[in-house]
């Protein structure tokens, strides 16, 4: 039976390397997710407030993105608050009830996010 010699020194580098790209990655995750919520946060209000009407006047306003503390990912969450003035009201304006039809003002604010979103990330991903 023959000895097998395996060296595998050379993925050593290659290893710190990912470790170091992971580090850059974590790093810029962060502010580019941010930065995102808050614009698709920003568009939803702007969708509301031309769709609530003046029974949703208030309803704009309890749209917030807030960070979900995670030690692993950044992450955000963005929707009508139940805590304040209208936010409750969020499901009946966003997919419509027996008395109104769908708004999709945040499935709209996504959507209208998205590419510029998608294109961020793979400019960070571009520069590791």
């Amino acid at each position: 039976m023959a000895d097998a010699m395996l060296d595998y020194s050379n993925l050593l580098p290659v290893g710190e390397g990912l470790v170091e790209d992971a580090q850059r990655v974590a790093e810029g995750a962060y502010p580019l997710v941010k930065e995102y919520a808050l614009k698709v946060e920003k568009q939803w209000r702007r969708n509301a407030r031309e769709s609530a009407g003046s029974h949703g006047k208030h309803y704009p306003r309890s749209i917030t993105a807030e960070q979900i503390p995670s030690s692993s990912a950044a992450e955000w969450e963005i929707g009508p608050d139940r805590a304040r003035k209208q936010g409750s009201m969020g499901r009946g304006f966003e997919f419509g009830s027996v008395n109104q039809p769908p708004h999709l003002d945040g499935a709209r604010a996504t959507v209208a996010i998205e590419p510029e979103f998608n294109a961020a990330v793979e400019r960070l991903v571009a520069s590791l």
